[in-house]
């Protein structure tokens, strides 16, 4: 039976570890964080193409697991109505994926608290070396551990996130706290704001105790603002005076920080939603990056999801992304058990060109969405929010 080593425990290691065991393989996840990891993640939204995989998975998921939304609706800053659209999308939240998939892998395929140092290959064989000085070999390595992966680093050095010179602040607070008049105009839409330079997206959302009933709901906001290089490093530094990159744990965002951009926020954005901003006790920011590879594969190593393209939010096909990508590297070793080499061939030539047009498509709506009024089309950019035409495209069945 060939092995698998998978290094990375959140959505992508254990899409990757189900399918192939599904399909012979012996599989074993490596999972740096020794924790629990079903707290992290915020709203995502649920395609069709991911509730498949899912199943296909083992994990039951559905839409009733998520919030449906049926419009497209966009406010000025008064909160006036000024375009609705039908489309129709479901809301939902990282945690109830990643539970759904974790229940669906065996505890005892998953290893937490091994941090990978580096990977070696001879031959065939390709070994995996830990912090704590351990190795395991096996006949592939898949590389699931994310945007800053050890796996990328070590064979493509140069191939590192890329601001995109805005960021992301998220609020989030329960819709029963919210004035009855907000929820009724907000309800079942994903709304839309356009400030100068700006937008807001904004969607109900399962609660924090992640039901989805009109009194267990939370309402979510994102909001893209422009933020110069030296404004970034500004705002990304604590109290202490340590710069955290690309995102800061909500906590130790300074208190000034937190009070400038809840003054912007009523003074630019709609009542309904300046308040969730205002309201939010730890709102989160985060660097919008970009982050694309030439390569997917390296002999027996294979990059999936976030460890290889990182298609900033308005593509809204992360977790999707890796759902298809540990779908069609499984297909592909399945189709051609004894030529791993060619199956992985084929995975990173499907997957290259799918992962460069995600990231292409979020950043020329990105580069939109936040243009001047003279240019910027509202309409347009809400129409090309999300992916769905290149997850439509995706030749590969997945179910």
């Amino acid at each position: 039976m060939p092995r698998a080593l998978i290094t990375g425990g959140s959505v992508g290691g254990l899409f990757a570890a189900r399918l192939l065991a599904d399909v012979g393989w012996d599989v074993a996840v490596f999972e740096k964080s020794a924790g629990d990891l079903s707290g992290r993640g915020a709203g995502i939204g649920l395609s069709q193409e991911l509730f498949q995989v899912m199943r296909r998975a083992g994990a039951e998921l559905d839409d009733a697991i998520g919030v449906p939304c049926r419009w497209l609706l966009q406010l000025d800053s008064g909160g006036k109505v000024l375009k609705r659209i039908e489309r129709h999308w479901t809301s939902g939240i990282w945690t109830l994926v990643y539970r759904a998939l974790r229940a669906a892998v065996p505890d005892d395929v998953v290893f937490p608290g091994r941090s990978l140092a580096r990977v070696t290959q001879e031959g065939p064989r390709v070994t995996a070396h830990f912090d704590d000085g351990s190795m395991e070999e096996g006949d592939l390595l898949v590389g699931c551990d994310g945007v800053f992966s050890t796996v990328r680093r070590q064979y493509l050095p140069n191939a590192e996130p890329q601001y995109a010179g805005y960021v992301a602040w998220r609020g989030l607070i329960e819709e029963r706290h919210m004035p009855a008049s907000a929820s009724a105009l907000l309800d079942e839409a994903l709304t839309y704001v356009f400030p100068p330079g700006e937008m807001s997206l904004s969607m109900p959302n399962p609660g924090r105790k992640e039901g989805v009933g009109k009194d267990e709901r939370a309402y979510y906001v994102i909001w893209y603002r422009p933020a110069p290089p030296d404004r970034l490093r500004e705002m990304m530094t604590d109290a202490d005076g340590r710069d955290h990159g690309f995102t800061i744990p909500p906590p130790l965002i300074r208190s000034e920080i937190l009070a400038e951009m809840r003054e912007a926020a009523a003074a630019l954005l709609p009542p309904a939603i300046a308040d969730v901003m205002v309201r939010t006790e730890l709102p989160l920011m985060q660097a919008i990056t970009d982050l694309e590879v030439p390569r997917m594969t390296f002999g027996r190593v294979a990059l999936v999801g976030d460890s290889a393209f990182v298609a900033r939010p308005h593509a809204a096909a992360g977790i999707t992304k890796a759902a298809l990508d540990a779908g069609t590297l499984t297909d592909e070793l399945a189709a051609s058990p004894n030529d791993i080499d060619g199956a992985l061939a084929r995975f990173e030539a499907q997957r290259l060109a799918f992962g460069q047009s995600l990231v292409d498509h979020a950043r020329a709506v990105g580069i939109h969405a936040l243009s001047s009024d003279e240019i910027r089309d509202p309409v347009k950019v809400m129409l090309d929010y999300g992916a769905r035409h290149l997850l439509k495209d995706v030749e590969r069945k997945v179910s």
